[in-house]
């Protein structure tokens, strides 16, 4: 009889960890030395940007105010929300809208996910 407890406890608390993480935002980038950086985005919480959106500005932020990017909405294979240096833009799949010196382009737009590549000029 203790087995099948053991059994359920065991698959109650995976069943827990899936439905807490369904609900996570996540966040990554990949940056290269060309001003060239991969971003994903899940979820609407707010991301510090991995390089300040003005060229002027160099690699790294000052400190004083950091750029920030949120995606507000997204549906899959439609389009995307994305808040980025105080704007809301949208854009569909291959799209790109520009922020001070930054051009961000929607890779792929998926449900409250987005992946971008962005490039600074």
């Amino acid at each position: 009889m203790r087995r099948p407890a053991k059994v359920l406890m065991s698959t109650l608390a995976a069943a827990a960890v899936v439905v807490s993480l369904s609900g996570c935002d996540r966040w990554s980038s990949k940056c290269d030395t060309d001003n060239t950086c991969e971003i994903m985005i899940q979820g609407d919480k707010f991301h510090e940007f991995p390089r300040p959106y003005d060229a002027s500005e160099g690699l790294k932020s000052n400190g004083a105010v950091k750029d920030r990017i949120r995606l507000v909405s997204a549906t899959e294979g439609g389009e995307a929300l994305i808040q980025a240096g105080g704007v809301e833009s949208t854009c569909t799949q291959g799209s790109s809208f520009v922020v001070v010196d930054t051009t961000i382009t929607c890779d792929v737009v998926g449900d409250d996910r987005v992946e971008l590549t962005t490039t600074r000029t």
